[in-house]
């Protein structure tokens, strides 16, 4: 079940993406394909133990998903979109476009970071000993301090700009935090995880931007949240790895460090193995779901 609703997640991200512009018979046809073929792919290469999982001796990072999930449903979307073209009218009248129901938006923002607290804490896959209990609360604290530190990191780049008050840029700003933080909120400190949060903001609302200016139509910003803070999760995840420095890393192996091979002290000279195995995850996923 549990993996069930990870595969969900990212056949749904697409339909934000193509919103306005596909048939439901259509789109269900994308949605068996995604859900049986192109993500499944994706968790063999990686949660499913693929040569990802040992790609340069040190392997790929991510503890919930911003690459295998929100990467891969993003980088879809935005091929959807850009094959669709925009909705009638977009660029030449955007005023008929905008939102027309900010409460809902809020509550459809909130009720996806409560969400947000199974798929994090929960990929700790149990809270059965103090090691998994004390890891699901950091995995909890991380996603919190990133989700709110993107949302006001956006809101006020917003009103900067615009001079107005931007709602509907702090809920995707929230979003954006959350999704930069799924990679790496299992081997980060907090104050990395506010840090990216904040590059998270700016990563959305500049992909946001480009978009509008390539006049590439996605409603709810769905490429520029999912896909490029994504990347910028899966990358996020190497660079701050809670390791002493870029010479120990600790990756999957949580509070303690990565052992050299007779487990007897941390392996050292990881940080730029993990780092271009993080590059080698975002490349992978960016051509096959993209394809």
């Amino acid at each position: 079940f549990f993996q069930w609703a990870f595969c969900t997640a990212g056949a749904t991200i697409v339909s934000g993406a193509v919103a306005e512009r596909v048939k439901s018979p259509t789109y269900a046809v994308f949605a068996f394909l995604m859900a049986s073929f192109i993500y499944p792919v994706v968790v063999a290469w990686t949660w499913g133990g693929g040569w990802l999982a040992t790609i340069l001796d040190v392997g790929y990072m991510d503890f919930a998903g911003s690459g295998v999930v929100h990467l891969t449903g993003g980088v879809a979307g935005l091929a959807g979109t850009i094959i669709l073209g925009p909705r009638k009218g977009r660029f030449t009248n955007p005023e008929e476009f905008e939102t027309h129901n900010l409460p809902l938006v809020v509550l459809g923002t909130f009720a996806l970071w409560f969400g947000w607290y199974g798929f994090n804490p929960g990929s700790t896959l149990g809270m059965h000993d103090y090691a998994t209990g004390a890891m699901a609360a950091q995995v909890a604290m991380n996603t919190t301090l990133s989700a709110a530190t993107g949302g006001i990191t956006v809101f006020v780049v917003a009103y900067f700009i615009t001079k107005k008050y931007d709602v509907g840029a702090l809920c995707n700003g929230i979003l954006a935090g959350l999704v930069s933080i799924t990679a790496g909120c299992g081997n980060m400190e907090c104050g990395s995880a506010v840090a990216t949060g904040f590059v998270g903001g700016f990563v959305y609302f500049g992909s946001s931007l480009l978009l509008q200016k390539l006049k590439i139509d996605d409603p709810v910003d769905a490429a520029p949240v999912h896909g490029f803070c994504g990347i910028w999760g899966v990358l996020a995840c190497g660079f701050f790895d809670w390791g002493k420095g870029f010479d120990h890393y600790h990756g999957w192996s949580g509070f303690g460090c990565m052992m050299n091979t007779a487990g007897t002290a941390c392996q050292t000279g990881y940080g730029g193995s993990a780092i271009g195995a993080q590059f080698i995850l975002c490349i992978w996923v960016i051509l096959w779901s993209g394809s």
